[in-house]
């Protein structure tokens, strides 16, 4: 199975604080273009918040009008720049009818492995909480079929990452979703945004991944008392399940040289098809 991610579109409908550096909307379109290329192709791909910059209904169409135009199905979660109504009103036709009232979370088992989008967003904030409620519907969820292997997708990493303005506005009660996570050894993965940067560590019994932003990124600085964005290439994620596994790849999208080697890697399969060594040019 092949799980792509993308993560903090911020599509917008005027520059912003961060309009100088990229257009997001053609970032977003570049992101589609390398996506359906793709061979193969994703199975679904996950759409971790902060999908628009303001959370407004022309934003939402604008953003809709683009990844209209992926192959692959999309499974959207809001982040802290998204509107709760205005999101569910524009993914409507996405989203599953059994949703909880206070989050936008949800189930998909349509895919060898379960998909859960945990929503820990806060109304008008831009930090986030796993409550208590968050904790009994997704051990609800996890009762279920402990079975299935599963990733969990959602917007707030986590963990702290050094990058100290970031972490100030991050995911409240980590503990509590680690502790969690710690005693259900079906959850192989789980991926998140937020940071606009790809970033990894382990977590409970599983790993984290953090999905670079199709528009900006911010700069690698953990110098608390820093902070800044650039406009680094657009990126995404590619999550490979296989052999009970996860193997994520980050991805950027970019107009650089490209060197083929396609007579080289017909050149290894041989080698390899015939039991024999690679002799060294």
């Amino acid at each position: 199975m092949l799980i792509a991610q993308i993560s903090d579109l911020h599509i917008r409908d005027h520059m912003g604080m961060f309009g100088e550096l990229v257009d997001t909307s053609e970032t977003l379109k570049k992101a589609v273009q390398l996506l359906n290329s793709l061979e193969p192709q994703p199975d679904v791909i996950l759409a971790t918040g902060d999908l628009t910059d303001d959370g407004t209904e022309e934003q939402y169409s604008q953003l809709l009008e683009i990844i209209t135009h992926l192959n692959a199905p999309v499974l959207p979660l809001p982040g802290n720049h998204d509107e709760r109504a205005e999101f569910l009103n524009a993914f409507s036709a996405e989203l599953p009818q059994e949703m909880p009232d206070e989050h936008c979370s949800y189930v998909v088992d349509d895919f060898p492995v379960r998909l859960i989008g945990l929503d820990t967003s806060i109304s008008g904030q831009h930090d986030a909480l796993f409550s208590e409620t968050h904790e009994l519907w997704l051990s609800g969820i996890l009762k279920k079929d402990k079975d299935k292997p599963t990733l969990i997708f959602t917007h707030f990493p986590p963990f702290e990452t050094g990058i100290n303005f970031m972490d100030l506005s991050g995911l409240k009660s980590a503990e509590r979703l680690e502790n969690l996570i710690r005693d259900n050894s079906q959850i192989k993965l789980v991926v998140s945004g937020h940071l606009h940067r790809p970033i990894q560590t382990s977590f409970g019994s599983t790993m984290v991944s953090v999905c670079p932003s199709t528009g900006n990124q911010l700069k690698l600085d953990l110098n608390p008392k820093n902070g800044s964005a650039v406009d680094e290439p657009p990126g995404f994620q590619l999550h490979v399940w296989k052999n009970d596994r996860f193997v994520t790849h980050t991805g950027t999208i970019w107009e650089g040289k490209e060197l083929d080697m396609s007579q080289y890697v017909a050149y290894v399969n041989k080698k390899i098809s015939a039991n024999e060594g690679i002799i060294k040019d």
